[in-house]
């Protein structure tokens, strides 16, 4: 009988063999390492903005850009103003222009009505002036109220 509990403990020490190793450290380990690299991957946009803002968190980072936004918005908008600007004065220009032309025609109109006629042997068409520019008016069944 002797020989058996020997024989049994012999079996239940080789049953235990293998409790001794821990598979802890080795899953750590690569735990640590897929973390690193997921973490690492899906932080390469930011990585990008620390090398062009320097490390900022990324609220301040979207601050600096919100700002930027606004200062080429603001610039845009101010080169618009300024070409608008420009035309208005242009056009402007042209109609001082063709007001001066005017006044010229309406006097060989004057002159026409009196029976002339111009070198081409034809009449010139009567002007008539535009009428004066209206401001902006809501209609009757529009309101602020």
């Amino acid at each position: 009988m002797a020989n058996k509990s020997v024989e049994n403990l012999s079996k239940s020490d080789a049953l235990l063999a293998d409790i001794g190793r821990s598979v802890m450290f080795k899953a750590t380990v690569i735990s640590i390492i897929a973390h690193a690299l997921v973490m690492g991957l899906t932080s390469i946009s930011l990585f990008n903005d620390w090398r062009t803002y320097g490390i900022k968190s990324p609220s301040q980072i979207n601050a600096i850009r919100a700002q930027e936004r606004k200062e080429a918005d603001d610039a845009k908008r101010k080169a618009e103003a300024a070409e608008k600007a420009q035309k208005e004065a242009a056009a402007a220009e042209e109609a001082r222009k063709i007001a001066a032309t005017n006044k010229v025609q309406s006097s060989s109109s004057a002159a026409v009505s009196a029976g002339e006629v111009t070198k081409d042997g034809k009449t010139p068409p009567e002007v008539q002036p535009l009428p004066p520019k209206k401001e902006f008016e809501y209609g009757d069944d529009l309101s602020l109220d």
